[in-house]
């Protein structure tokens, strides 16, 4: 990907993280509950 296609891509998620806050808590919510499980089922083994 070249460094102009880069720039856009990021200035294009940066506006729909900006206009999107409750779709990016969600993600990082499941994200991190799942993360969460794992380590517990980890110390379990």
């Amino acid at each position: 990907m070249n460094e102009k296609a880069k720039e856009q891509r990021n200035a294009y998620m940066k506006e729909w993280r900006k206009k999107n806050k409750e779709k990016v808590k969600a993600a990082q919510d499941r994200y991190w509950n799942k993360k969460a499980k794992q380590s517990i089922s980890l110390k379990e083994e």
